[in-house]
Order: structure tokens, then sequence, then C-alpha cells
């Protein structure tokens, strides 16, 4: 994750499936978080400290520190970035993915430089993301995303994950062979 983790925010994923640093709770983990609503707070806490225990101590404001470094230097890189794909992004997606200074349609919005996904060292589960959308969310507040995987060809998503990477993980390297990727993250669609 671009952010680390802190007991608050792993509650926050745990208890409502949405952490502001984080994102949103989807595939596996929105019925996990579905199942945790019949839990009390405090197995919810202890949970939390358990999972942040793991990780180097680091306070709220640290993370916050680091969440508002990650979105300035997306922001910074972006006028870099021009082509096909950006224009593809700022129609298919940027009307609910954007820096946070943007209206709130469809539920929860997290700047996508804190997405775990396009910071990850594979790009499978962004491309699963976008092939098959967020269509069941751990609560209904969270809102969803519609599936792209019959309007885009494999060269399309593959092109749209690089802008992203570029984009919003412009510290990560680049993934390769992405449209091999695309293809074979969509040959093994996830179980419903």
């Amino acid at each position: 994750a671009p952010v680390p983790w802190t007991e608050q925010s792993l509650f926050d994923y745990l208890r409502v499936g949405h952490s502001a640093l984080h994102g949103v709770a989807s595939g596996p983990m929105a019925p996990v978080v579905r199942e945790f609503s019949a839990l009390p707070d405090a197995d919810i806490r202890a949970m939390a400290h358990y999972l942040a225990s793991f990780n180097p101590p680091v306070s709220d404001a640290q993370a916050a520190n680091a969440a508002a470094a990650a979105v300035a230097t997306a922001q910074a890189g972006a006028a870099m970035l021009a082509g096909p794909a950006q224009r593809m992004f700022e129609t298919a997606c940027a009307a609910c993915h954007h820096d946070g200074d943007g209206p709130r349609l469809l539920g929860a919005n997290v700047p996508l430089a804190l997405n775990s996904n396009l910071h990850a060292d594979r790009p499978d589960n962004l491309l699963r993301v976008i092939l098959e959308g967020h269509l069941e969310p751990a609560s209904i507040e969270l809102g969803f995303m519609p599936a792209f995987g019959a309007a885009l060809n494999d060269r399309q998503l593959a092109e749209l994950a690089d802008f992203m990477r570029q984009r919003y993980a412009p510290g990560k390297p680049r993934w390769t062979n992405l449209e091999a990727e695309v293809a074979r993250v969509r040959a093994a669609p996830s179980d419903p």
C-alpha cells in the first residue's frame, strides 16, 4: 500500500468496508466485511490491533501525510501523460475516480494514488476490477463499479492499466507484458 495501514484504518476497513486512506473492500473481502457486521466493535478492534501489530507503528497523522504526498506526486506528474489511454480514462473512469476533488457519484471515492492495486507488484487485481467491476460492495453506501470487460479489448485494457500505473503510482516500475497479462486474467474469471 502506498500509505501504511494504521490500527484505525484497519478498523474502518473491517467495520464498514472502507478506509479513507486505502479504498473499499471488494472481491472476496466484501462478503467478509458484510459478515463482520454481526460482530461487536470490540471484536473488530481486536482484529485491527492484531493486524496492525505486523506493521511498523505509524500514527494516523503520519499516514495522512503519506497519503497527501502520494496524491501530490500523482497530480504533479499528470501533465506529462497524454494520449489515447488518458482519453479512455477520462471517458470511462474519471467521473468517479478523481483525486478527491470531484463529485461523489456512485459511492466512496478514494484518490487512485492511494489504491493498493496500482502499487502492487502484479497488475492482476487492477485488471480483475476493470474487467469484472465491483458489483457487490460490502455495503450499498460504498457504491459499485461497472465491468468494462465487454467494452475494452485486451490492448485497450493494457493501455489503460499502463496509463493508470504511470499516473497514480509514478514511483513504481511499469508492468511488463500487460496485454498478455490481461489475456491471462480474462481467461480465468473470478468465481461468482
